[in-house]
C-alpha cells in the first residue's frame, strides 16, 4: 500500500518525506490533555525506547542472543575476567556496568506521565522536580564527571599544542593556520576541521590524540606526575586507581562536592576544617561532636556571643534569606541537570552508541552546520559582523519594552515556546542521555 501526501494528495514514490526519526503524534509542548495519548496504556504507541530495545537487530552480544530461559544469569556476579564479552555489541563490559553504575546513582524518584514523553524517550527531568539535597549533590557529580573533566581535558590538550613537545604535530597546525590566514581562508579551514570532526570520528584521533589527562600539565602542556603519585586511570584528573572503568572519575566527583559542602559548613561554623588535633594523639576528639554539623545552630551562637540578637522576631532578615536560598535552589539543580543532560547528548551523538542511530545524529550536525559555517563565509565580512554584533549590544540594552511585549506575545500565541527551542526538541532530538541509553539497554536485556 502507497503512502498519500496529505497535502496534495499524491501518491507513489517521493510523496512523503518521512523524518529519520520518529516524530511524536501529538505537540510535546501541547498541555492540553484533551489532545494528549498516553505512551504507557494499554494499546497505546511504544516509546522510541520501547521500539529501539525490541528490535531484533542480529547482533553477537550475549544479552541480545536467543536464550530458551526466561531468565538467565549472565555472571553478574562473577570476576569481569570470567564473564563474556560483549554483552551488548557494539560496547564494552567496562562501559555498560559504567552505565549502569552511575544510573543507579542518579536516578532518584521516577514518576508516571500520561502523556507521549518528548523525542519518544523516557526520563525526562520534570518541570516541577522536587528539590532534595541528594538529588542536588548527584547532579554537580554528573557536572564534574561530563562538563568539568571534559573541559579540563580540552585546556590541557591546548596546553600540549602550544608548548611545541610535539613538535611536528603543532609545525602542521601551524603552517596551516598561517597559510590561511595569509589567504583569508580562515573561516573555511576552521569549518571543514569542524565539519570533519563532527561527521568523521576516526579524525579526532588522529588530529587531536588523547593521552592520559593526570600526566598532562596544564600550564606547561609537559608530563607531570599524576596528583594520586600513580597512574592507575587514563580519564580521572589525579590518574588515581581503578578497578572498573570510570570508579576514579566517580570517587573524585565525590570528593569535590564534600570538599564543597565542608568549605561551607566550615565558614557558617566559623571552624577551619584542619584545626582539630590529630585524632590519632587525641581520641577525644572522634568522640566529640563534630561543629560543622550544626553550621546553623553554632554561627546564632556566635551571633549572639557578640552580642547581636538572632531569631526571626529580632532579625527580619533570617527568614526572608533562608526563604529566598531555599526556593533558588530547585531551578539551579534543573539547570544542572539540563546542562549535563545536554553534553551527554552531545557526546552520544558525535559518538557511536548502542541500539540507537548514531549515524543520523552526525549526518543532522552536518546538515546543520555546513550551510551555516560556509554561508557565514561567503555572505557575513568582518565589517557586517562587527555591527551586527555591535546593534544586537544595544537593542538587548535599550530595546526592554519592545522585547518584554514581544515575549508577552509569544507567550501567548505559542505556550511552551521556549520548549520547542531546547536542543532536546531541535537539533538533539532522539539523542538519548546516558540515562536514557541505560534505560534502553535495560530493557533490551529483559
Amino acid at each position: 500500500m502507497q503512502s498519500e501526501n496529505p497535502l496534495t494528495a499524491d501518491k507513489g514514490p517521493g510523496a512523503v518525506v518521512k523524518d529519520l526519526l520518529p516524530i511524536p503524534a501529538t505537540d510535546p509542548t501541547d498541555l492540553d490533555p484533551a489532545s494528549q495519548g498516553s505512551s504507557t496504556a494499554p494499546g497505546g504507541r511504544p516509546t522510541f525506547s520501547h521500539a529501539l530495545a525490541a528490535e531484533t537487530r542480529g547482533e553477537d552480544g550475549l544479552s541480545q542472543a536467543n536464550h530458551k530461559q526466561d531468565v538467565l544469569d549472565l555472571g553478574w556476579n562473577e570476576r569481569k575476567q570470567d564473564i563474556a564479552a560483549p554483552l551488548v555489541a557494539g560496547m564494552d563490559n567496562e562501559e555498560l556496568w559504567l552505565l549502569v553504575r552511575r544510573f543507579n546513582k542518579q536516578i532518584y524518584d521516577v514518576k508516571a506521565t500520561p502523556y507521549p514523553p518528548p523525542g519518544g524517550l523516557d526520563l525526562v527531568i520534570a518541570d516541577d522536580e522536587e528539590f532534595s539535597p541528594d538529588k542536588m549533590r548527584a547532579n554537580i557529580e554528573r557536572l564534574y564527571m561530563t562538563v568539568g573533566v571534559g573541559l579540563l581535558a580540552a585546556v590541557k590538550h591546548i596546553a600540549r599544542l602550544r608548548s611545541w613537545r610535539e613538535s611536528k604535530r603543532t609545525a602542521y597546525f601551524t603552517a596551516a593556520y598561517f597559510i590561511a590566514w595569509s589567504f583569508d581562508f580562515l573561516v573555511p579551514l576552521l569549518s571543514a576541521v569542524l565539519l570533519a570532526l563532527v561527521g568523521f570520528p576516526q579524525t579526532r584521533e588522529i588530529l587531536f590524540p588523547p593521552a592520559p589527562v593526570a600526566l598532562v600539565d596544564s600550564k606547561t602542556g609537559g608530563v607531570q606526575k599524576p596528583k594520586a603519585g600513580v597512574l592507575g586511570s587514563h580519564d580521572s584528573t589525579t590518574g588515581a586507581p581503578e578497578n572498573h572503568k570510570g570508579e576514579a572519575v566517580e570517587q573524585e566527583a565525590s570528593n569535590f562536592v564534600s570538599g564543597i559542602a565542608s568549605v561551607a559548613l566550615s565558614s557558617a561554623a566559623g571552624k577551619h576544617p584542619q584545626g582539630d588535633p590529630d585524632s590519632d594523639e587525641n581520641g577525644a576528639t572522634d568522640a566529640a561532636p563534630d561543629p560543622t554539623a550544626l553550621a546553623t545552630g553554632t554561627a546564632d551562637a556566635k551571633h549572639r556571643a557578640s552580642g547581636g540578637k538572632t531569631g526571626a522576631k529580632h532579625d527580619k532578615t533570617k527568614v526572608p534569606m533562608e526563604t529566598a536560598m531555599w526556593t533558588k535552589m530547585r531551578p539551579i539543580m534543573h539547570t544542572i541537570g539540563t546542562i549535563a543532560d545536554t553534553w551527554e547528548r552531545l557526546a552520544n551523538a558525535l559518538s557511536p552508541i548502542p541500539l540507537f542511530p548514531s549515524e543520523v545524529y552526525r549526518l543532522r550536525l552536518v546538515a546543520i552546520l555546513l550551510p551555516l559555517l560556509f554561508g557565514a563565509f561567503l555572505f557575513i565580512t568582518p565589517y557586517i559582523l562587527l555591527k551586527s554584533i555591535s546593534f544586537l549590544i544595544g537593542a538587548v540594552f535599550f530595546g526592554d519594552p519592545i522585547i518584554s511585549r514581544g515575549l508577552a506575545w509569544l507567550n501567548r500565541t505559542i505556550p511552551a515556546w521556549e520548549k520547542l527551542l531546547e536542543p532536546r526538541n531541535t537539533i538533539l532530538k532522539g539523542v538519548p542521555t546516558n540515562a536514557q541509553l541505560t534505560l534502553t539497554l535495560l530493557r533490551h536485556g529483559e
